[in-house]
């Protein structure tokens, strides 16, 4: 939909000049000839930019901007001025327009001051929609402070407010799916349509009907006309998981859809153009596969413009504990307990897990663990029924939990603070500046947790950085 702006100029012939070339720009225009015809507009009509000269019959442009300001307040402002009324439009820029114009202008200079307003306009708009949201509870959930997932979130926030095509790569269960709702919920098109696929689960004489639709009698059984996913999900945003499984032999549609924003239904004679955003996730080596010749080399390039790679659980354990409280708060109202944490007994068996499933291990492991659970607290006996399979490992003799302490939420925080510091000093080798890097602080944060804890950091200074 193209940016509507309103144009306020009482010279009719400058005021249809300026409208004919922001018209042959690809915006959608509005002339009118005073400021009050201007006000009554921008309060009956949504404007995203408005044009308007200083010098104006009646109310002139200056006193009219505040009210413009109001009557319209998403949309930015520029104003016009002869060069003997220059001060005027410099006080019009101190009272919140974005820019002027001194007349004569050039159009050139014009649409690039147009754009940039209409831009800041969108950012503006985005930011006010993101902190509404967040207010709300409906921004994205992605849980973490590690090193690695604050690089993750920060890569999140770069990306999202772009149309650039996005590759997540990451083990099953890493949480490649809540990072590209992140990105959607924080995206221009998050009011549009969001549609997942899962090339793997989808057999490969039905892939592409699936995801280019057909036409009528393109093939046995094709009664009627289908759209697929691509058109199914134009205007919005596409999720393409498990793209290392897509087949070769449908690649190269892919790759004119990425580029080309273009489809062909099977049996189609004509592409169709498709305004669309394509967010690919794998938890295979997409590069391998390409020296393998299993997957294109120039399509791989196209999907990871922006790429995310997102780390294993085993390689953030410094994150369980958020992880833990976020999928409690979760768990509580599903499985009708009001359970308010871990003990730390059962918290070190989740530490001494190598959690293969990554996070979504983790959170079927706490649900089960809540069916089971009888208090307040989940206990080790509670998590250590809840874990079984692959990737648990369990000390010879493992600690009983102390009742008296089990329900005490500040001291299994403090336990839990200490079990990440120690840790953070023996991947360190005792160098403290190198452990405060790992868990994110300062090293005189650092020091000072070693002080309350009473560490020796003596003994892991023997010990080599792992």
């Amino acid at each position: 939909m193209p940016d509507r702006i309103l144009v306020i100029e009482d010279d009719a012939a400058f005021g249809a000049m300026l409208t004919e070339a922001l018209a042959s720009r690809g915006y959608a225009p509005v002339h009118v000839g005073s400021a009050e015809e201007g006000l009554a507009k921008a309060k009956a009509e949504a404007f995203d930019l408005v044009i308007t000269d200083v010098m104006l019959p009646g109310m002139d442009g200056i006193e009219g901007l505040s009210r413009l300001k109001d009557a319209c307040p998403q949309a930015e402002v520029i104003v016009m001025t002869g060069y003997a009324a220059k001060e005027k439009a410099l006080e019009a820029v101190r009272l919140g327009a974005y820019d002027f114009f001194a007349k004569p202008f050039s159009l050139a200079e014009m649409e690039v001051v147009v754009r940039r307003a209409l831009e800041r306009g969108a950012l503006v708009r985005e930011l006010s929609r993101l902190k509404s949201a967040l207010a709300a509870g409906r921004g994205p959930v992605v849980v973490g402070q590690s090193p690695a997932m604050r690089d993750v979130v920060d890569m999140v926030r770069r990306v999202a407010p772009l149309d650039s095509t996005v590759l997540i790569t990451g083990e099953s269960g890493a949480g490649k799916e809540v990072v590209a709702d992140a990105i959607q919920a924080l995206s221009r098109r998050s009011h549009a349509p969001f549609v997942k696929v899962n090339c793997a689960a989808i057999p490969e004489n039905l892939l592409e009907s699936e995801l280019f639709g057909h036409e009528k009698g393109a093939f046995t059984g094709a009664v009627a006309l289908k759209k697929g996913k691509f058109e199914l999900a134009s205007g919005g945003t596409i999720m393409l998981d498990e793209i290392g499984d897509m087949p070769l032999f449908l690649q190269p549609k892919l790759l004119r859809a990425v580029e080309q924003k273009q489809i062909e239904r099977v049996g189609g004679a004509k592409p169709i153009d498709i305004d669309i955003r394509i967010i690919a996730a794998t938890n295979q080596d997409l590069q391998a596969l390409v020296a393998e010749k299993k997957f294109r080399a120039d399509l791989y390039y196209r999907l990871s413009v922006a790429a995310i790679p997102l780390p294993p659980l085993r390689e953030r354990k410094e994150d369980l504990p958020l992880l833990t409280a976020h999928f409690l708060e979760r768990i509580n109202p599903r499985v009708g307990v009001n359970l308010r944490g871990v003990s730390r007994e059962g918290m070190q068996l989740l530490y001494d897990c190598d959690w293969p499933g990554n996070v979504r291990q983790l959170a079927n492991t706490l649900e089960r663990a809540a069916i089971v659970s009888s208090g307040e607290v989940l206990t080790a006996a509670d998590v250590g029924r809840a874990l079984d399979g692959p990737g648990r490992r369990l000390p010879e003799a493992p600690a009983q939990d102390v009742p008296a302490r089990a329900g005490n939420l500040r001291d299994t925080l403090q336990d839990m603070e200490r079990n990440m510091i120690l840790t953070a000093l023996r991947k360190a080798g005792g160098v403290q500046k190198d452990a405060a890097r790992l868990l994110g602080v300062s090293p005189k944060n650092l020091w000072n947790k070693i002080q309350k804890h009473r560490i020796e950091t003596a003994e892991y200074a023997a010990t080599p950085p792992s």
